[in-house]
């Protein structure tokens, strides 16, 4: 497992990496998809949408517009005016679904495996 800085955000190896360290998401995403060779690929868990918008912006998507450095010469940090909230519910009415699940306590899990 490993942590982000900037958001909260965890990237797991596996399924099995997953398990060891939250046995409550991995026995909901159990529950939602079958086995498969998902749980082979590693696993990206965004702690809410914010977290999810922000990754996006910063690192995902949008990465190529450079909102992820830290210094504006100055500036003001556009990241600092964005409605992560409004954006993170717009990318999610939007997604991929074969990739992207909304759990219970709206974390977002991704898989570029896909779930089947």
């Amino acid at each position: 497992m490993q942590r982000c800085e900037d958001y909260a955000g965890s990237w797991y190896d596996n399924f099995d990496d997953l398990q060891a360290n939250d046995p409550s998401l991995a026995k909901e995403l159990l529950e939602m998809f079958d086995d498969g060779g998902w749980k082979n690929d590693q696993l990206f868990v965004y702690e809410s949408l914010e977290d999810y918008a922000y990754y996006e912006l910063t690192e995902g998507w949008y990465a190529d517009k450079h909102l992820g450095q830290k210094d504006y010469n100055g500036a003001p940090n556009p990241m600092d005016f964005v409605d992560l909230k409004a954006l993170g519910l717009q990318l999610s009415r939007t997604w991929d679904e074969s990739c992207h699940y909304l759990t219970k306590d709206n974390w977002v899990v991704e898989t570029s495996y896909g779930w089947n």
